[in-house]
């Protein structure tokens, strides 16, 4: 018996979304993409147990229904507001508002039943198309049920509503229910891509401001003292400034999506010379946030005024996927 080839793919058709209807995606807020704004988590593609990102990496955690385009810290989105933005045109299916801003591990999941986006806003696009924005700051919203919107209006502000870890907006993206990753939108249930290099559903702007990353350095810093890695959540200037008489002299820095084996190499040249250059142990598993440092304790004398340089490398597999470049002058 032969088949057709339309039976041979119609299961396969079946599961694609169709790409002539489907809305082109700008960004869903504004910011500066790497250095104010930083891709945490993408969808999990894998539908069972496993986690997978449509790279086939682990930048994302089960079940994971969208993209978390995540702020530096809370304070970030309070003191200089980050707007989040229509992705595309659309009338608004549902907002909600009112929902206090408080990180999720500080809340018990009973306080966010139901409002596990916290406040949000649900854009339909025609055709079976929808995005969600989630964890938009408490009294931010200004668009309501019905209201016609265009691509880059303001919807709210980047928050932590909800169930939240960090500051952020929580982008998803379905078709006529399904859930749809803007990566890889044409993928079969559980397939991922290697080798994607498409944009995908984003404009080509868009996707290039946002390469895939599995690794990132999202800051790094002088300071006077070893950091605390909830302080910085919290605060991203929340850690003891470097002085002549600070306690300490410590190079850190900051990162998300590392994985098993990953190590961070430490150097620093002060006024009279190297300082360090050291490496931290290799991880013994994967971490979606991370704080590593190397320093020293002072003596009895001020540390030395001048110019401090220093670089902070992540290192995998042996080579060097992302380093950031610090200075600072002690007067």
């Amino acid at each position: 018996m032969f088949l057709s080839l339309a039976a041979i793919l119609g299961p396969f058709l079946a599961s694609v979304a169709p790409a002539d209807d489907r809305p082109q995606l700008s960004l869903p807020i504004a910011c500066q993409p790497h250095k104010t704004c930083f891709i945490q988590t993408y969808v999990d593609v894998d539908p069972g147990k496993g986690v997978k990102d449509y790279m086939c990496g682990g930048a994302t955690y089960d079940q994971h229904s969208g993209v978390d385009f995540r702020l530096l810290s809370a304070a970030a989105a309070t003191k200089t507001p980050f707007p989040v933005l229509a992705s595309a045109d659309g009338a608004v299916k549902a907002a909600r508002d009112g929902v206090e801003d408080v990180f999720f591990k500080a809340a018990k999941r009973q306080d966010v039943a139901g409002r596990e986006c916290g406040n949000g806003v649900i854009l339909d696009h025609g055709n079976g198309w929808e995005t969600q924005y989630c964890h938009l700051r408490k009294g931010s919203v200004r668009v309501q049920k019905g209201q016609s919107v265009k691509r880059g209006e303001q919807l709210g502000e980047a928050g932590f509503s909800g169930m939240a870890g960090f500051a952020q907006v929580h982008l998803s993206v379905r078709h006529n229910g399904k859930l749809i990753d803007p990566f890889l939108p044409d993928a079969i249930d559980g397939a991922c891509d290697p080798n994607a290099r498409g944009p995908g559903m984003w404009e080509p702007a868009a996707a290039a401001a946002f390469p895939y990353k599995n690794g990132e350095t999202i800051a790094a810093a002088f300071a006077g003292d070893a950091p605390n890695a909830d302080a910085l959540e919290l605060d991203d200037g929340n850690f003891v400034p470097l002085s002549p008489t600070s306690p300490g002299f410590v190079l850190f820095g900051r990162f998300i999506n590392l994985k098993k084996g990953d190590r961070v190499n430490f150097t620093a040249l002060g006024p009279s010379g190297e300082l360090f250059d050291e490496s931290t142990a290799a991880l013994e598993r994967d971490k979606a946030t991370f704080v590593a440092f190397i320093g020293k304790r002072r003596g009895k004398d001020p540390w030395p005024k001048g110019r401090y340089d220093g670089r902070v490398a992540l290192i995998r597999d042996g080579g060097i996927i992302a380093t950031n470049v610090v200075s600072f002058e002690i007067k």
